[in-house]
Formats: structure tokens, C-alpha cells, sequence
């Protein structure tokens, strides 16, 4: 007898001591098996899932490793505003992010779905979605790799318009006669059309764009931290330079803001798409599908008419990959003509 409870001190000493040594999740794990409950297993043993954690921080969190990526800072706007909401919705129906499964995802695509959102509008959201999921996953927010098992919907490439040398001539015959609001108004205007149509300028590198990055020595522009983080250098004419020289010296503008609006301050994406969609609207140049992302179009193309390779237009766009670049040339029937004839 003495031996026997000799061998249950020992036992009972080792079994306290491997107790204690577990880790908490281990440890209520094997209390559930042992009181006949079924315990899920994680798809990941190594993440402990988190709980209790403040929406803000997970936000303020993801942003950080958004930039970290060194997404562009409206991409980084874009998967913040759909994280924001999707956290937001979860929460709303007191769902926990440890206890997330693919039915709660899919009834929020499937909300997100019956809003008639187009389907490249609704692929956006979708990649978005899975970012944001792939990023709890990895820090430990959920149990499971979500992210995995949705499937991104193929896109519908938009048509893409551009403007013909014809439109161009009515765009700047317009700006000449045109009555102006405030002061420098169709000069200022004139500048807009030229540098989308010149020198092929993204939305918010028009926003960004300060006096200081213009060298008129080389009749160039440095664009700074544009998409992807990148910069490039473009190429002005002697005819936009010239209207440059003429803006600054008359709006008095060294510093700072390049564009601005009626009050002095720098435009804002709204503003600047209203210009545009105004000059196509009266100049009666108006089409369904152009658009300020046409002007950049326009000078892609313009660039191939004169024979620019490929490679130097990509250059020139800040683009990355060549098949990006190739979604800019517009070939029609009349190049196929002159290939053959």
C-alpha cells in the first residue's frame, strides 16, 4: 500500500507539473475531451486567436501593414473604407473575429451583391475583402485561412476611349472663346487638358503636382511618389510651357499647389473630374465612356501614332508591366490597313 501511494504522489506530482506547463489554450482543450465535448481543430495550431481586441486597433493595425506593402495611399483609402465597413457589419450582428466563418462572409458579399454593383465594382470589394482576411489570419485574429475560399469574379475590361485629333481641336477652339467664371479660369483649364493629353498625368498626380516639380530648363515634370510608389519624369511642349510661364506670372503662384480652384486651393478629385466632364460636355465632345482617365489614354496613343515603342510608352506611364501599357494603345481598322497595304 505504502508503495502505491508512494507511486500516485509521483504520478500526481508530474501530472501538476505538465499542467502548469501547458499553454491556456492546450489546457481547455484537453479539459473539453476530457468531459466528452468536441474541440474544433484550427486549420493553424501555431495562431492562438485573439480576443477582445478594439476595432480601432485592428484598423490602425492593418494600416500599418498596408503601408508596409507601400500600397499607393488611395489603394490604401479603397481597403480601409471596405474593412472599416466589414468589421463594422460583423459586429453589428455580434459576430466575434475568432468565431468568423464562411457563411457570415458570404451573406455580406451576398448584401454587398444585391446593391446592383457592377461586376468589376463588386471584384474590387471582393479583393479587398480578402486582403483584409489573409491580414487577420496572419496576425492571429481568426483560426482559419478564409481568405482561400473566395473566389475572385473575372473582370469586364471597360471600353476604354480616347480622344480623336478632331476633339482635340474643338476642346482647345472652346477654351479660347469660352466666358470665364473667375480669373485665368481657361487658362488654368487649358493647362489641365495639356498635361493630361501632353505628358499623360494620373488623377491624383494632377492633386499633387506643385510648382516645384516643374523644371523649365528641360521642359519636365517630376512626378513624385505616384502610384505604387514610384516616381518618373515626363516631357513637356514649348506651347504648354509657355502657357505655364504665363499661369505662373499671372496667378503670382511660385509654391505649392500647381492646380488650384476658384478660391485658391488645390483641387480635389470631384472638382477636377467636374472641370473636365464640363469642357467635354460644352466643347460637344461629350461620349459616354470618356472621362479625366481618358486624357491619359489620348496620350498614349498619340505616342504610339508617332512611332514611340512600347517599353518608352510604359516608361512614360510609370507603368510596371508591359501588358498594362498595351490596355492604352487603341488599334483600329485603319492601322490593321496599314500593316498590309
Amino acid at each position: 500500500m505504502k508503495d502505491s501511494h508512494s507511486l500516485r504522489d509521483i504520478i500526481e506530482k508530474d501530472l501538476i507539473r505538465i499542467i502548469k506547463e501547458m499553454p491556456p489554450e492546450e489546457l481547455v482543450s484537453a479539459y473539453k475531451s476530457l468531459g466528452g465535448i468536441k474541440v474544433r481543430v484550427k486549420e493553424n495550431p501555431e495562431v492562438m486567436v485573439k480576443n477582445n481586441i478594439d476595432k480601432k486597433d485592428i484598423i490602425r493595425e492593418y494600416t500599418a501593414h498596408l503601408r508596409s506593402e507601400n500600397k499607393a495611399d488611395s489603394t490604401i483609402k479603397d481597403y480601409l473604407d471596405i474593412s472599416v465597413k466589414f468589421t463594422s457589419c460583423i459586429r453589428k450582428n455580434k459576430i466575434s473575429l475568432g468565431s468568423l466563418t464562411m457563411s457570415d462572409i458570404d451573406k455580406y458579399l451576398s448584401s454587398a451583391r444585391s446593391r446592383n454593383l457592377s461586376n468589376n465594382t463588386y471584384a474590387k470589394l471582393i479583393n479587398c475583402v480578402r486582403s483584409f482576411l489573409r491580414f487577420l489570419y496572419g496576425r492571429g485574429y481568426t483560426g482559419k485561412d478564409l481568405a482561400s475560399f473566395i473566389k475572385v469574379p473575372a473582370k469586364i475590361p471597360p471600353i476604354k476611349e480616347y480622344l480623336s485629333d478632331l476633339d482635340i481641336k474643338k476642346i482647345k477652339k472652346y477654351l479660347l472663346v469660352r466666358e470665364e467664371k473667375y480669373r485665368n479660369q481657361n487658362l488654368r483649364d487649358k493647362i489641365i487638358f495639356g498635361l493630361g493629353i501632353d505628358c499623360g498625368l494620373r488623377r491624383q498626380e494632377f492633386i499633387n503636382l506643385n510648382w516645384e516639380d516643374i523644371n523649365f530648363k528641360e521642359n519636365s515634370i517630376n512626378i513624385k511618389n505616384s502610384k505604387g510608389r514610384k516616381n518618373r519624369v515626363v516631357y513637356f511642349s514649348n506651347e504648354l510651357g509657355k502657357l505655364l510661364h504665363l499661369y505662373r506670372k499671372l496667378s503670382g503662384k511660385y509654391i505649392n499647389a500647381l492646380i488650384r480652384g476658384a478660391h485658391g486651393k488645390r483641387l480635389t478629385k470631384c472638382s477636377l473630374q467636374n472641370i473636365i466632364s464640363r469642357i467635354y460636355q460644352e466643347s460637344k465632345t461629350y461620349r459616354k465612356n470618356l472621362t479625366l482617365h481618358s486624357l491619359r489614354h489620348t496620350y498614349a496613343e498619340r505616342l504610339r501614332r508617332k512611332g514611340v515603342d512600347l517599353p518608352t510608352i510604359s516608361k512614360l506611364l510609370g507603368h510596371s508591366r508591359l501588358d498594362t501599357t498595351d490596355i492604352y494603345l487603341h488599334v483600329n481598322k485603319d492601322d490593321f490597313k496599314m500593316a498590309v497595304l
